[in-house]
């Protein structure tokens, strides 16, 4: 989206099926890296967010999708990215990389006891271990930190500690929200400074 814009517009364009056959063909397609140009990756990874339910890959959202009424979000993401280095480590890595007393860092990992749901076949997803390893690289920075979690028993002990401030908030539970107008999933934001 951020250097083949056109391309990939072009590319979705073909998207024309808002079908299960056309969803499941799709997934099978990026089950394989061989298989597609780097574009064709990418639309085909779009058409399966934007047709999957609740974003979530894995099932047909049977929901219709008018994927050229999303040709101005690609645009828009397009003009959002153009100035954005993208970077794909270990987060202990690129926080060390970047860590300056004037950086600040959102970190928005895999919510505790949901990791599975990041995690790719034969991939060992993010553990217990990273989330204390995050926690411990957070603690060590010259910046300041902001981090969005679920509020669960064990992210408060890991982060109860005197020199952070924990905000309990809550926001819609977007998958719920069909069924649930109102449902609510609470969470935690924790920063190193008074937010």
């Amino acid at each position: 989206m951020k250097d083949r814009t056109m391309a990939t517009i072009r590319e979705l364009g073909f998207c024309s099926l808002n079908s299960r056959e056309d969803f499941d063909r799709v997934r099978k397609l990026l089950d394989d890296p061989e298989i597609g140009t780097p574009v064709q990756r990418a639309a085909w990874f779009y058409q399966v967010i934007r047709q999957s339910y609740a974003a979530a890959l894995t099932s047909f959202g049977s929901q219709p999708q008018d994927m050229r009424a999303t040709f101005p979000l690609i645009e828009q993401a397009h003009r959002r990215l153009a100035d954005v280095v993208v970077e794909n480590q270990d987060f202990e890595r690129l926080i060390r990389h970047y860590d300056r007393p004037v950086s600040l860092f959102y970190c928005d990992p895999p919510y505790h006891d949901t990791e599975d749901y990041y995690q790719n076949i034969g991939e060992k997803g993010f553990t217990e271990e990273d989330h204390v390893r995050l926690r411990d690289t957070l603690m060590k920075i010259q910046g300041k930190f902001l981090l969005s979690y679920n509020d669960d028993a064990f992210v408060r002990g890991l982060y109860d500690c005197p020199d952070l401030f924990v905000v309990e908030t809550t926001r819609l539970n977007t998958i719920k929200q069909r069924y649930d107008p109102s449902s609510q999933f609470p969470e935690l934001i924790i920063s190193n400074y008074d937010p």
